[in-house]
Parts: structure tokens; sequence; C-alpha cells
């Protein structure tokens, strides 16, 4: 009968104890990277999206708390989930075509801090002429004790973050010299 219950309280332990994921909604274009842009397009810019990688050390899912991961890319990989949302602020500001030169775009630093409530975004932005810029984008949210809300309040905030580490990109002064 002992061993019953200490096999059944090991197995609420191991239930309770499991990790959760926590999801970040899809990426929805901003109105100042849309206005950014329409401003650049009107000169007769163009530019498509190349390449978008991580670097070495930027996890895909980063960790929060001891909650679990985030889920950046709503089950997909979330470099692709970035040249998305990078591609539809083009498109969305008229700056897109296909055979336009290409901006590749290496993230650096993907990092949540639930504790603080901060998103840092960090970019290394190229073409193909070789020159190259860098982005450093922070951003704030509500954070919580709990890190069930905290870690709720980190993925809620990745597209607003994103949208801000966007516009840190198109609204450089350097950007336009790579397009």
């Amino acid at each position: 009968m002992r061993l019953k219950i200490a096999g059944a309280l090991s197995a609420l332990t191991l239930m309770l104890s499991a990790c959760d994921t926590y999801t970040s909604q899809q990426y929805q274009t901003s109105p100042q990277n849309v206005i950014e842009l329409q401003q650049l397009s009107a000169s007769g810019a163009r530019a498509s999206v190349g390449q978008v990688n991580l670097a070495e050390n930027v996890e895909a899912r980063p960790q929060c708390r001891l909650a679990g991961p985030l889920d950046l890319g709503g089950g997909n990989n979330v470099a692709d989930t970035i040249k998305q949302a990078i591609q539809a602020e083009f498109l969305g500001g008229g700056l897109f075509s296909p055979n336009a030169k290409p901006i590749n775009i290496t993230v650096t630093q993907l990092k949540p801090d639930s504790f603080a409530g901060n998103w840092q975004i960090n970019f290394l932005v190229s073409s193909q002429s070789g020159r190259s810029f860098k982005v450093n984008s922070t951003t704030e949210f509500s954070t919580s004790f709990t890190a069930v809300s905290a870690c709720n309040n980190a993925a809620t905030a990745f597209n607003r973050a994103l949208g801000e580490a966007i516009n840190a990109m198109v609204s450089n002064p350097n950007f336009r010299a790579l397009i």
C-alpha cells in the first residue's frame, strides 16, 4: 500500500512540475513601420528580405524563468517568423520588390527578461554591397510575481518588441544606404 501511495505521489509531483510553453501571437504590421517605409518607397527605393539567421548564441526558444520555453514562432521557426514580419512590413510600406537588393539580418540577441520586464532584440543588418550596421532595441513590458503571468506577458510582448526592433532598423539612416 505504501508503495502505491509513494508511486502516486511521485506521478503527481512530476505532473505538477512539468514545464509550460508560452506562445506569441501572429505578427501584425506596425503603423510606424509602414509610414517609415512608405517615405522610403516614395523616393523609389525598393528592397527584398534575404536571409534571416540566428547567431550561434541565440536561443530559438528562450527559456522564461523555470516555467518553460517561449514559442516565438507560433510553432514555426523563429528566424522564418522574423523574416515574414520584416517582409510584411516591406510589403505594407510599398518597399518590397522580389528583384530588389536583399537585406540580410542576423539576430544577435533575442532575450526576454521576465523579472525586469523587457525584451532585448539586436540585429546585424547587411547587404551584398558589404555594408552593415547594428540595431539594438529594448522594449519594456509588464511583469508579474508569478512565472505563469510573467511568461505569458513576455510571449505577448514579443510582437511589439519585434516591431520596435524593425522600426529601429528601418528608421536608421544606414538602412537607406543598404537599399
